[in-house]
């Protein structure tokens, strides 16, 4: 597990947390639990997940439960080392009364029923209460492990026991949910075997689940299952809620939040924030000042290319193609099938210029050569470009990029915000915002490209009036509004080396919990039933005008 620091600071960090949660009321081994996921080897991770669920436990006066627990395939694939001693005992020092080890539980599981971890009878009839949704998981999860575009006509040795050991999971999470009748689900991720199996126990058993993120100060999504409106997956429904949430909190207020959007677009020019999270340093900085600079690197960037300067350039985005495969609403079977048809069709439309652009983390998600291949198969074209990501900066990447084009990813918020429009073959979670075009139909998702190519071969563009204003709404509530500070959660860029370890140390030893905004912004949203954590009481226009205008005056 990489908990930063030696055993005498690992021990310095226990004493800490002991400390800050011992003087709790006792809590009743009868009453609610809160159950905390711990199945990742980052402690910025594992940490604010304690951290959340314990002040809902505090809310619900519940005992605190955590699951973790290590998986071989998994640990091959992401981490670098995984102590599931070191979690328990981090897990105890934050208040946990009981740690189970899941895996453990699924071997235990698997040995009942005869089979061995890794015995080859990915048949076996396992009980699951949604076969359909784990059939779903199991699919994503091979996909994901196999590092794999999508599933190979032959079989894989390791897929059958695979499987096997996704149904035990579900089982395995079906029982002790039923144990525990929890009151929440607080997890780091939504999606795969071991994540996404208990977040469908949970929701099948109308169980509220906080989706923590790990990037910011405190970010977190909640699904309630009062709010559900039976859409499928925690994704979708979370789209659509934060949509709604939106229009009635944000989009109102435009007016009273442009000038803090405003300021707030011009930090994430030079990167002071998220998303582009897949740029650093000076490669992320966008410095162009006026219309004659953009042209000129424009001009440069298309002489490099190889591509016509007198063309529009649409950009097309690879996705990390094995990442989360329909965990959200896709137009496509999956997300190379997406890559390939867009290739196709652009192969067609020669109108504009088409550069395509791989995943900067490609190597983590696909050992296939995708990316490579469908390169290959249109390299004769005159006005088709493909080049890795990270060969551009920020300042040629918007200088050159007339349309955007994308299923989920990151840039169909950030590229609307600076006046260029994005195209989406499936939803993310700000796809109900209006900031983009998001295509309902393949159908659609073709018509979008064919009107883009004419509007923009003729010098027009397809960026919709009010794109651009909610484009810049949203990174304010992305990267403010929606960003809670605590004294306790040091940010996730300070990462998790000695820096991390000393400021959390300080926090729970010198940081009292009286007023702290993780407390009170967790309570607001628990109680309002809200998809999401909020820095501001939006609901108090007067006190939310006020905290604004203090923030405006600060900066």
């Amino acid at each position: 597990m990489n908990l930063v620091g030696d055993d005498e600071q690992f021990d310095r960090l226990l004493i800490a947390a002991r400390s800050y949660w011992e003087h709790r009321p006792p809590r009743d081994d009868s009453g609610p639990v809160v159950v905390a996921e711990a199945f990742h080897e980052d402690i910025r991770v594992i940490v604010r997940n304690l951290l959340v669920a314990n002040a809902i436990c505090d809310l619900r006066s519940a005992r605190l439960v955590v699951l973790t627990g290590m998986d071989r395939e998994w640990n091959e694939v992401l981490w670098e080392q995984f102590d599931v001693e070191r979690i328990r005992r981090l897990s105890e020092a934050f208040g946990a009364a009981k740690v189970f080890d899941v895996h453990d539980l699924v071997n235990r599981h698997l040995s009942d029923r005869g089979d061995s971890p890794s015995a080859d009878r990915g048949d076996s009839p396992t009980e699951v209460s949604d076969p359909e949704t784990v059939a779903a998981v199991e699919k994503a999860t091979l996909i994901r492990l196999g590092r794999v575009p999508r599933l190979p006509d032959a079989e894989e040795p390791w897929h059958r026991p695979r499987r096997s050991r996704t149904r035990a999971l579900s089982a395995v999470y079906d029982r002790l949910f039923a144990e525990l009748s929890p009151d929440a689900l607080v997890t780091s991720h939504v999606d795969y075997d071991q994540w996404g199996l208990a977040v469908d126990t949970a929701i099948r058993r109308e169980v509220p689940v906080v989706h923590v993120q790990s990037t910011g100060t405190l970010k977190a999504y909640a699904l309630f299952p009062e709010r559900r409106r039976g859409l499928g997956t925690f994704r979708e429904e979370l789209t659509c809620q934060i949509a709604e949430y939106f229009e009635e909190f944000v989009w109102s207020n435009r007016d009273l939040i442009k000038p803090s959007a405003e300021f707030l677009a011009w930090r994430a020019k030079v990167n002071l924030g998220r998303p582009s999270w897949w740029r650093a340093g000076n490669v992320s900085d966008f410095e162009l000042r006026t219309e004659t600079e953009r042209r000129q690197i424009r001009q440069h960037a298309c002489e490099r290319f190889g591509i016509d300067p007198d063309l529009p350039v649409f950009t097309v985005f690879h996705h990390a193609v094995s990442d989360a495969l329909g965990t959200n609403r896709e137009l496509f079977d999956d997300l190379a099938r997406w890559f390939e048809e867009t290739a196709d069709f652009a192969a067609a439309n020669d109108g504009v210029n088409w550069l395509f652009l791989d995943h900067p983390s490609q190597f983590r998600y696909d050992t296939t050569g995708h990316f490579a291949s469908v390169a290959e198969r249109h390299s004769a074209r005159a006005h088709m470009a493909f080049m890795p990501s990270l060969a551009l900066s920020k300042n040629v990447l918007w200088s050159v990029t007339e349309v955007g084009v994308t299923v989920r990813g990151s840039v169909s918020s950030e590229l609307p915000a600076f006046g260029i429009p994005v195209i989406q073959a499936g939803w993310s979670e700000w796809s109900g915002c209006g900031l983009s075009h998001v295509a309902q139909t393949r159908d659609d998702y073709w018509r979008l490209l064919g009107e883009a190519v004419a509007k923009h071969a003729k010098g027009e563009s397809i960026l919709g009036a009010e794109q651009r204003e909610r484009a810049r709404l949203w990174l304010w509530l992305y990267r403010s509004g929606a960003d809670v500070p605590s004294p306790l959660v040091p940010h996730w860029e300070v990462g998790a080396g000695n820096e991390y370890l000393s400021t959390l140390i300080a926090g729970l030893r010198h940081v009292e919990r009286d007023g702290d905004p993780l407390y009170c912004s967790i309570r607001r949203m628990w109680e309002r039933r809200d998809p999401l954590l909020s820095r501001f009481d939006v609901q108090d226009s007067s006190g939310f005008a006020a905290a604004l205008a203090a923030s405006r005056s600060a900066s």
